[in-house]
């Protein structure tokens, strides 16, 4: 099988440049050594599924092994539903060699990754802690050969089924919006200008918008946790509590580097209707020791609100 071409989309070099277009030049030595390869998956046209099987892609039918079971969710013990499982939706699967120059080495050099996600009359389903539930399957190298491609499951609702696109695979730097804060405010001090100028170079020019990423630092989205949590000042809240704070919104793979953005999908790149909230992301994040051991049973998925 081919592997796709590599696009490069933001170089160290570009980001450089605009950093020093926001007047932040003196800020740069410190920006530089945060920085962090990142993978963005643009989503081509849509079109019948006849992309290869065991092949990057968004939506369709995912590639499985023989006799494999499409993940299932349950609503046992929520009041008023029924106790029955329901299939997941299916949203992209990435075949590991087209990401492995740019992977951290715990990542598999074969195999094949697929994502789903729960949801049920256009909500995401969450568990008892509020976070959505997904999941993760793999399939290594030594499948990958045996992979077919699997009918939607009688169940599924219809809208609940993503058409088949291509997906573009840009390298690219990213910095996490928390280190840019936090090297702003060790340059000029902490005030609202300062921050709304960091927001603004964050937003107009590192966000990847329209686009999946992985590997790189987790989007800081306006109006969640992690992103109020930035604007509060330092002299009024202790470390402590503040690393706190981070650890309960989720994971955050600049703040524990034990953690690996495995993916970051942006639900508004779904088929109108299928979420009747399409803001934010869905943040698919594992432990370095449990991807080295290809434990990706052990991913937790998180959803931030924009």
């Amino acid at each position: 099988m081919t592997t796709p071409a590599i696009q490069y989309d933001m170089t160290p070099q570009e980001l450089r440049r605009t950093v020093e277009k926001y007047g932040l030049e003196t800020c740069w030595p410190e920006i530089e050594a945060g920085l962090r390869n990142e993978v963005l998956l643009s989503p081509g046209e849509s079109k019948y599924d006849d992309l290869p099987v065991g092949g990057t892609k968004q939506g369709g039918e995912p590639d499985l092994p023989p006799g494999m079971d499409w993940p299932k969710y349950s609503r046992r013990g929520v009041p008023g539903l029924r106790n029955t499982r329901k299939p997941m939706t299916f949203l992209m699967q990435l075949r590991c060699g087209d990401l492995r120059p740019f992977a951290p080495p715990q990542f598999p050099d074969h195999g094949l990754l697929s994502f789903f996600v729960a949801i049920e009359q256009n909500e995401l389903v969450r568990d008892q802690n509020e976070n959505p539930v997904g999941r993760v399957l793999y399939s290594p190298g030594s499948e990958i050969e045996m992979l077919v491609r699997t009918p939607f499951p009688r169940g599924l609702y219809f809208g609940n089924r993503l058409p088949p696109c291509s997906l573009k695979i840009e390298s690219s730097t990213g910095v996490s919006f928390d280190l840019l804060s936090e090297i702003m405010e060790r340059h000029f001090g902490f005030s609202e200008e300062i921050h709304d100028r960091v927001w603004n170079l964050y937003r107009q020019e590192i966000i990847p918008a329209g686009r999946h990423k992985l590997f790189g630092p987790s989007t800081a989205l306006e109006g969640s946790r992690l992103f109020q949590f930035s604007f509060l000042e330092t002299q009024e809240l202790e470390t402590e509590l503040a690393d706190e704070a981070l650890s309960e919104s989720g994971t955050n793979n600049d703040i524990n580097n034990d953690w690996v953005l495995l993916l970051e999908f942006d639900p508004a790149d779904l088929p109108p209707g299928l979420l009747a909230d399409e803001n934010g992301r869905l943040f698919y994040e594992i432990r370095r020791d449990d991807l080295a051991a290809g434990r990706f049973d052990k991913t937790e998925l998180r959803h931030d609100d924009a």
